[in-house]
């Protein structure tokens, strides 16, 4: 009889459960239906990304790839500048040669000289109140050369022309083979070699690997700052002052050195057991020669 009223009691409860979830259902879809095109609705595959999640990605992807790129330009752009501040500096501070006017007389004009070592000596002592480049001073381009040497024989008529494009600096010539106890101090170690000197003091040195009337032009006017007149070889350069032909002298010097060196080769094997090898072989055959000669009569 208990057990009877207790299943009676389960059923009961149960359909009043089944009763309440079915209203719940049914207001919560009417709910629903009323705000249908307030609340959207999502897709039952949620593994696959809709449209407009796909866009975005791809949008922020894109801001970072232009966020980085501008970041670089930003940084190249301020090491240019960084750069170009620097050159600019070192332009405003270097100080550029202040070269004295020379006056020429009657019909002189200006023209490459060619001078011995102690004409050089004396035209580049140090004036010592002399103490900057702001000082109006002589300024000498002197080509050191050599009249073997090819490169010095092709540089030879622009640096004759070259007198005629810049009057106000004298211009000369020194063979550094003939004079070469003086290239150690002037530190020549090549030729052709062109330096610019300011009251006697270098301020310069070629260094370019073209020997031509524009190149010797460019390195002059960034040592001075002077415009050349004309920059116009003719003809008459290649005759000189400075031989545009290589000459082949004769090196006394270098006939000397191959004399003792061959003087001093013999010394060692005339002592050497070789040559006395040689003599004693000779000695031999000259004696059973005369000895055959003696036995035949």
């Amino acid at each position: 009889m208990i057990f009877h009223n207790t299943n009676v009691c389960i059923g009961v409860l149960i359909l009043i459960c089944v009763s309440i979830t079915t209203q719940f259902d049914v207001d919560v879809q009417e709910v629903l239906d009323s705000l249908g095109p307030l609340v959207p609705q999502k897709d039952d595959d949620n593994d696959i990304p809709n449209v407009d999640e796909s866009e975005s990605l791809l949008s922020n992807v894109v801001s970072d790839v232009n966020k980085t790129l501008t970041n670089l330009y930003n940084h190249v752009t301020s090491a240019n500048v960084t750069a170009e501040n620097r050159t600019s500096v070192l332009n405003e501070t270097k100080k550029l040669v202040k070269c004295k006017e020379i006056l020429y007389e009657g019909e002189n004009k200006p023209a490459v000289e060619i001078i011995n070592a102690t004409t050089l000596g004396k035209m580049l002592q140090v004036k010592p109140e002399v103490t900057s480049r702001d000082i109006e001073s002589d300024c000498v381009l002197v080509l050191f050369y050599a009249k073997a040497c090819p490169f010095s024989a092709h540089a030879a008529p622009h640096f004759n022309a070259l007198a005629r494009s810049y009057p106000n600096i004298k211009m000369v010539a020194l063979d550094a083979l003939k004079y070469h106890g003086i290239n150690a101090q002037y530190g020549i170690v090549g030729v052709p070699t062109l330096k610019m000197f300011h009251s006697g003091r270098p301020v310069g040195k070629f260094n370019g690997t073209e020997y031509n009337i524009h190149s010797f032009s460019k390195f002059v006017h960034a040592i001075t700052g002077q415009n050349p007149v004309s920059l116009l070889v003719l003809s008459m350069d290649f005759n000189g002052p400075v031989s545009s032909m290589a000459e082949k002298d004769l090196d006394y010097l270098l006939i000397l050195s191959w004399l003792f060196i061959i003087v001093c080769s013999v010394y060692y094997f005339m002592e050497s057991k070789w040559w006395k090898m040689i003599v004693e072989m000779v000695q031999n055959n000259w004696r059973e020669a005369e000895a055959q000669h003696e036995h035949n009569d």
